[in-house]
């Protein structure tokens, strides 16, 4: 297993992290809501073969612009202009309509996405994505989309060549139902704060991360983000076993004030930081 593979299996081995973690983390943060779960997108995405979806700049011409920082994703939305609302840390939760389909549907199309010109949205492992500029470097981050419907449809996730991405829901000939919302999180911001620390006494230097409140609640774009974030501000950083020690708080401390990581620790692999607590010796 490669330790990209490693990472990516993260999510099997969440119950893991958070039974070996329930000392490590706080109780639940407040962008935590009690009694409450959001379904996981089932499909992973797809390409458009047939380029049935706007192009990207299409989307850039006619869609709305929604902004955070200095970030712009273009959103064209067949069912009406979607809505963006500022939340905590420069993030804006996303919320577009689905459209009342024909009975006939299978799938029908939510929303076309555009990173800026030049840029690309790239589809991760759980449906989330990142926006990158031209060079490959990331801009923001983009949390998996999610709609809230008591009939269990899902949202699947279209690709395409120009770097733009599609939202579909199942339609009314898939399950019986059909309009409602699909919601995610667009954010630019990823770290508040990376602080060093001479921790001698303990083996060495400690990086101290404050996530973003939407980067403390999980999912592969937001891993990206910070990873990125850190190592641009911060190239110490840029270690195998220090972003082990990032996902490894990821998984099982994400309320925790600040994330310790810390170059000097072995590099042990995924598992046996989660099993360390994140702090391998």
């Amino acid at each position: 297993m490669t330790r990209r593979t490693e990472r990516r299996a993260c999510a099997a081995a969440a119950l893991l992290g958070a039974l070996l973690l329930a000392g490590c983390t706080g109780g639940p943060g407040p962008d935590a809501t009690p009694g409450t779960a959001s379904a996981a997108p089932s499909a992973t995405a797809t390409t458009d073969p047939d380029g049935a979806a706007p192009g990207a700049a299409a989307v850039r011409a006619d869609g709305v612009p929604v902004v955070s920082g200095a970030v712009t994703l273009s959103v064209l939305a067949p069912a009406g202009a979607p809505a963006g609302t500022a939340t905590d840390d420069d993030a804006v939760l996303l919320a577009v309509p689905v459209p009342a389909d024909d009975p006939a549907a299978t799938l029908v199309t939510v929303a076309t996405l555009a990173p800026p010109e030049g840029g690309t949205l790239d589809v991760l492992d759980d449906l989330s994505a990142v926006v990158r500029d031209a060079g490959g470097s990331v801009l923001a981050g983009l949390t998996a989309p999610l709609l809230d419907d008591p009939a269990g449809r899902t949202v699947r996730v279209r690709t395409a060549d120009d770097g733009s991405v599609t939202w579909l829901a199942e339609g009314a000939a898939g399950s019986g139902a059909a309009g409602g919302t699909v919601t995610a999180t667009f954010a630019a911001t990823a770290v508040l704060d990376a602080t060093w620390r001479d921790l001698a006494d303990e083996g060495g230097r400690s990086l101290a991360v404050e996530p973003a409140a939407w980067a403390r609640r999980g999912s592969l774009a937001a891993e990206e983000a910070v990873w990125s974030a850190l190592v641009a501000a911060e190239p110490e950083a840029d270690a195998q076993n220090v972003r082990d020690q990032l996902t490894c708080h990821l998984i099982g401390a994400p309320d925790k004030a600040t994330w310790n990581l810390e170059p000097w620790r072995p590099d042990v692999g995924l598992l046996e930081t989660i099993a360390a607590l994140c702090n391998p010796s």
